[in-house]
């Protein structure tokens, strides 16, 4: 530790009151907005896939066969959010915030109760993993990397955005940095039984999503740096194996239907194909069937360049993007394993989701908090070098840099906050129908696009017509009620000219515009059909598509 962190730290307590004050502040902005889109199941793609999975351990049922398991998440998450659901719904009854009745009752009745149990495990998760962060950082860099890389990681727009979702690659990025933790003193003093606490944490990681696997290679590399051995004992460890064996008797204890189910090991083996599409022929990628928008390939660079600059450009912010290859030099050539780990870590999340045509933002969130370790650390390495600065001011220096590295990002995580705590366009018009129709009204629902995420919900009782998939157009529609969404996104096309060519037979009733008319058109991840902006909140003034609900006066025969 440094004698600048340690009058940080000596005596005056600065070093918990900032430690708690950061943590506090991860938490409000990842607690803030949690409800955001409910109870529309769909707001977050996949969700409802996610709550929908934890009916069968609440039936007593743990093998979770397919259809019903999703391929890139072990049974053993869906086991965490059951067992997490069955507490957070007493929580919520307790306060009447759920209906009375055990989980299958409420899962029936209020799915988007449970959801919001689990969106709550994944904002307890996000802001553990800024707590554990600043403990691994402190531990290894002293209290004002720490402190830095807990704000930069507190403030990060997408870990803020993720930390609102019931997917899983927050609880995975918060046991890669543990598993981090426990893997640098391995790289200083190899033993049986740090090997052990590191292979259950990579256990756990794995247990979270299947990427957690990568994480057996910074630990073949920390067993091999702190190896006594010599020649081939070195390079293969018997530690590495050990802590393999761990990991994956962890996995295999915890997730047993992974193992068995062969129809889910197919889809695993399609997994691959999917992710690295630019290795195989175009009539090998089932895009359409896996629900993604069947867009041209980019080039392997093309998605090394869409992770820079998109999931990092706008999950870190412009000037923490610009610094995160200096990091990535300084943490291969820091003499410190927990740069070298996390830089190798770092490498070999990019080498995995970067040739991908599935390019989503999402897949480098688990990696964040390690991207935050490494500004940090290389940061204050280069504070300290300004030795012609006295260290007040080489304290006032970092200050500086920290506040003016975290300002976009936080700006932007409150920005999606308050859009998050905005009724979403598709809950507006689930309102409008429920007020203004009757039981047994006719339904009618177009601009659904590979997947019906930019739907809104239907009130019970009224029948539900698709006329865009079952008739091929509106012409022949048969209905009381038209409802139209359109969006940027690839998940939301409405067919204008088709409604138009209707004429007279429609009556426009209601548009719910989420539009701010005369501002820069808002940012989206285009393979997302998540309806938030990435940047350009003032363009829009609620989440959700644009959606038109239209009377049909002439709604032909029943």
């Amino acid at each position: 530790m440094t004698s600048d962190s340690q009058r940080l730290s000596a005596g005056s307590g600065i070093y918990p009151t900032a430690a708690l004050a950061i943590v506090v502040g991860a938490a409000i902005l990842r607690f803030w907005g949690l409800e955001g889109g409910l109870p529309h199941l769909m707001t977050r793609p996949d969700e409802e896939l996610i709550v929908l999975q934890t009916r069968l351990p609440a039936m007593g049922n743990f093998f979770l066969e397919w259809p019903g398991q999703h391929p890139g998440i072990p049974s053993a998450f869906i086991y965490l959010l059951w067992a997490w659901g069955e507490v957070g719904l007493r929580v919520l009854q307790i306060f009447d915030a759920a209906p009375a009745g055990d989980y299958l009752t409420v899962l029936n009745q209020a799915p988007d109760r449970l959801l919001l149990t689990e969106r709550f495990f994944s904002a307890s998760a996000g802001t553990a993993t800024v707590a554990v962060l600043m403990w691994v950082v402190r531990r290894e860099f002293g209290t004002r990397a720490a402190l830095f890389a807990g704000l930069i990681l507190a403030t990060s727009v997408f870990h803020v955005r993720d930390s609102h979702s019931a997917k899983s690659d927050v609880a995975l990025g918060l046991f890669t940095i543990l598993s981090l933790g426990l893997l640098a003193p391995l790289a200083r003093d190899l033993s049986w039984r740090g090997a052990c606490r590191a292979g259950l944490a990579i256990g756990m990681a794995m247990a979270m999503k299947l990427p957690g696997v990568l994480l057996l290679l910074p630990a073949w590399l920390a067993c091999m740096q702190g190896s006594g051995q010599r020649g081939w004992r070195r390079i293969l460890p018997a530690e590495i194996f050990w802590i393999a064996g761990i990991a994956g008797l962890f996995f295999a204890l915890t997730s047993p239907d992974f193992l068995l189910n062969e129809e889910t090991l197919k889809k695993i083996l399609q997994i691959p194909v999917l992710a690295f599409s630019q290795l195989a022929s175009p009539a090998d990628v089932p895009l359409g069937d896996a629900g993604l928008p069947d867009v041209a390939r980019p080039s392997i660079w093309g998605g090394v360049l869409y992770h820079y600059q998109f999931s990092l450009r706008y999950g870190l912010g412009w000037a923490l993007m610009v610094v995160v290859p200096v990091a990535l030099i300084w943490g291969v050539a820091s003499q410190q394993p927990l740069a070298r780990l996390g830089a190798l870590l770092f490498f070999v999340f990019y080498i995995a989701f970067a040739p991908s045509h599935v390019m989503l933002s999402r897949y480098m969130t688990p990696v964040l908090p390690v991207a935050a370790l490494l500004i940090a650390g290389a940061l204050v390495a280069l504070v300290d070098r300004l030795r012609f600065l006295s260290s007040p001011a080489r304290q006032a220096v970092l200050a500086i840099v920290a506040a003016v590295l975290v300002y976009e990002p936080l700006q932007a995580s409150v920005r999606f906050d308050r859009l998050m705590s905005t009724t979403d366009t598709r809950v507006s018009a689930e309102q409008w129908l429920a007020e203004n129709t009757e039981v047994g009204d006719r339904v009618a629902l177009a601009g659904a696009s590979g997947w019906f995420w930019g739907d809104p919900q239907v009130p019970a009782g009224r029948a539900i017509a698709r006329p865009a998939f079952e008739s091929g157009g509106l012409p022949g529609l048969s209905a009381d009620f038209l409802v139209v969404h359109d969006h940027p996104l690839f998940s939301s096309t409405a067919d204008w000219a088709a409604v138009a060519s209707l004429g007279t037979r429609l009556q426009l009733v209601a548009e719910i515009d989420p539009f701010r008319p005369g501002v820069e058109p808002p940012v989206f991840e285009r393979q997302d059909a998540f309806y938030f902006p990435t940047r350009g909140y003032r363009a829009v003034s609620a989440p959700g598509p644009l959606i038109r609900i239209y009377k049909v006066l002439s709604p032909g025969p029943r």
